[in-house]
């Protein structure tokens, strides 16, 4: 048993020896006859690399139309599909109040250039008398100095003169007392009665549309104007009884003034008489006179005083003017048209239904939407190596997913220059930019929100010299290929060559210099560690 055992272990070592020895024999032969072989001959050819990314193609003109005047839509001219053109009337919205508030802002702009047009008039009064008084009363001075000059002679003609006062004085007073006086008071007691019954019938009517309010046939705004109107009543009666009160006054104090005049007249008489003291009396009327000649000379500044009111009395024409532009701009906007050609693709709102104006605290209610559909674009989301290699105006190829027997042409014509936002808990970890495909001529088939699928040549090299990429061999920053060695006995079969290279794809690479077309390369070889065969050794055709 234990020979045979031994012979088994002697026989199996002979087989192991005679196999390694022919298996060495064998690599050695192979290595002895084997061949390098230039498998690759050098072309000129295209090098091309494209992106293709999905998008949605839209519209590049679209609009949603809204108003900026709040109200019910009285009329709505078009519907989804419809075609309509530049200035075609869309909708109309009831212009009823819009109406309304251009008339009551019309009427406070006459009232306010009325006041204007009161103040310029009152100016030029003014201005006049102004003048008139300190032309009097340097006239007055002038003339106290002649009678200075000349007191023995003028004592007569002021006794004269103001006995003659006297009897002015008194006539005026008795022209008050029966005419003048009696007069004003029947007219400021007509107004002021007048007033009350303005007010009277404000207040009945405020009475009559508040019941009618009450019952649905009238606005809260109708309410609103009559208690307006009262409140304008009351104000008219509170101001006319006002008048009444002020002539009253006015009047006792122009009578006292009368009597003061009758006074003074007198007192004028007994002076003229008193030739004794009328060169004092002189002296003190001509220092009078001169203190009236300063106080015309200021009076002289009132127009200009009353001209800044009126100028600010101008400040608020030209706001009313403005408000009620803007209020005939409504009315106009009451109206909606189309600013542009094309077909309405959206009805936002029916004929009935308020339509929100736009303001700075709403976004205003969309009435239609309209598209040109003449100029069409595709908007892409593309990731940021692809965005990286294209450029504004590069052309595209569109192809719709609705329409694959037709091929539509573009031209990038706008590229993001910041990134979208990621949604919030998105799982999408790629960086991508905005991209806008023009369609270079629009198409009655094509449709907002249609998916589309664009190509971009981002490479389109012709007549270069490639090499494919695992014919090359990269060494640092440079790049070799590998030629067959033209010395036939040299030990090494091959040589390495340096070339430089341009454009790549996911095959091949653009050879600038170091190599021309119609050449012969090998692919370079495995420099990698060998690998075993059953018997220890290298394993026959491992590289």
């Amino acid at each position: 048993m234990k020979k045979a055992i031994v012979w088994i272990g002697i026989c199996l070592a002979i087989f192991v020896g005679v196999g390694v020895v022919m298996s060495q024999n064998a690599a050695r032969t192979k290595s002895d006859n084997e061949k390098v072989v230039a498998d690759h001959t050098v072309e000129r050819g295209t090098l091309k690399v494209t992106v293709v990314e999905n998008g949605t193609i839209e519209a590049v003109k679209s609009v949603e139309l809204k108003s900026r005047v709040t109200g019910r839509v009285a009329q709505l001219l078009v519907d989804e599909g419809d075609v309509v053109k530049a200035g075609d009337l869309i909708a109309v919205i009831d212009p009823q109040e819009t109406q309304l508030k251009v008339q009551q802002d019309q009427a406070q702009l006459r009232g306010a250039q009325s006041q204007v047009d009161r103040a310029s008039l009152e100016i030029s009064q003014r201005r006049l008398t102004a003048r008139a008084a300190y032309s009097q009363a340097e006239e007055r001075v002038k003339q106290l100095q002649l009678e200075l000059k000349s007191q023995p002679v003028l004592t007569r003609a002021l006794i004269a003169e103001a006995e003659s006062a006297v009897n002015t004085a008194i006539a005026e007073k008795d022209r008050l007392v029966k005419s003048a006086q009696p007069s004003q008071r029947v007219s400021t007691e007509t107004a002021l009665q007048e007033a009350k019954s303005n007010y009277d019938n404000a207040v009945r009517d405020l009475n009559r549309q508040t019941e009618l309010e009450a019952k649905g046939y009238v606005s809260k705004k109708a309410v609103e104007d009559s208690q307006l109107n009262v409140d304008n009543a009351r104000s008219r009666r509170a101001s006319a009884q006002e008048s009444l009160d002020r002539l009253a006054a006015a009047q006792v104090v122009e009578l006292k003034k009368a009597d003061e005049q009758i006074a003074q007249a007198r007192a004028s008489l007994s002076r003229a008489k008193a030739n004794a003291i009328q060169d004092r009396t002189k002296q003190m009327e001509f220092r009078s006179a001169l203190d009236a000649l300063a106080s015309a000379r200021a009076n002289l500044q009132d127009p200009a005083i009353l001209a800044k009111g009126r100028d600010q009395n101008q400040a608020s024409i030209d706001q009313l003017r403005s408000i009620l532009s803007d209020s005939e701009r409504q009315l106009r906007e009451t109206e909606i048209r189309a600013p542009f050609g094309g077909i309405v693709t959206k009805k936002g709102i029916e004929i009935g239904e308020l339509a929100t104006g736009l303001s700075s605290f709403s976004s205003g209610s969309t009435i239609v939407k309209i598209e040109d559909r003449t100029t069409m674009r595709v908007t892409l989301n593309m990731n940021e190596i692809d965005v990286a290699r294209i450029k504004n105006e590069m052309p595209a190829v569109v192809e719709v997913d609705a329409l694959p027997s037709e091929k539509f042409s573009g031209r990038v014509q706008k590229i993001s220059p910041a990134s979208n936002e990621a949604a919030p808990g998105s799982a999408d970890a790629v960086v991508r930019y905005k991209v806008e495909i023009l369609l270079d001529a629009g198409s009655p088939t094509l449709r907002s929100g249609m998916s589309a699928k664009c190509k971009l040549d981002v490479i389109n090299r012709k007549d270069v010299v490639l090499v494919p990429l695992d014919y090359l061999t990269k060494k640092g920053e440079d790049s070799y290929i590998t030629l067959l060695n033209p010395d036939a006995k040299a030990k090494e079969k091959t040589i390495e060559k340096k070339v430089v290279l341009g454009a790549q794809s996911g095959s091949q690479a653009e050879v600038v210099s170091g190599i021309k077309n119609g050449e012969k390369i090998v692919k370079p070889t495995f420099t990698g560690p060998k690998r075993k065969g059953f018997m220890g050794g290298p394993e026959d055709g491992g590289s």
